[in-house]
């Protein structure tokens, strides 16, 4: 039992951490869309930069729902939730053929 909540205490801390990230991402990108539409003129290249930060947010969100999701279906149809498994499964399916560089993080159970 200790094990489990060292891992959901680590899960937790990873998913409040990425949402605070999100969180300001979006922040920003608000930031830069006012500037756009007060000015009134096509975006720098700098702001088209930060504007591309929409889909990197969109992809973030999507991965952490289809996480959950998974870890969900796993309590449903076993009773346990294997973390390792569901990030594994959604870092094979997020991010097929594309080889980025992320380092998976290591829950024990």
């Amino acid at each position: 039992m200790e094990g489990q909540h060292q891992t959901i205490s680590g899960l937790s801390a990873i998913s409040a951490r990425e949402m605070r990230q999100l969180y300001s991402k979006v922040q920003t990108l608000e930031d830069v869309v006012h500037d756009i539409f007060d000015r009134g003129t096509k975006p720098t290249r700098q702001e088209t930069q930060s504007l591309q930060d929409f889909d990197l947010v969109m992809q973030t969100l999507a991965g952490m729902a289809s996480f959950f999701e998974k870890v969900e279906t796993q309590i449903m149809d076993t009773g346990e939730a294997d973390i390792q498994a569901a990030i594994e499964d959604i870092m094979h399916h997020v991010f097929q053929g594309l080889h980025l560089g992320i380092e998976l993080p290591h829950f024990s159970c």
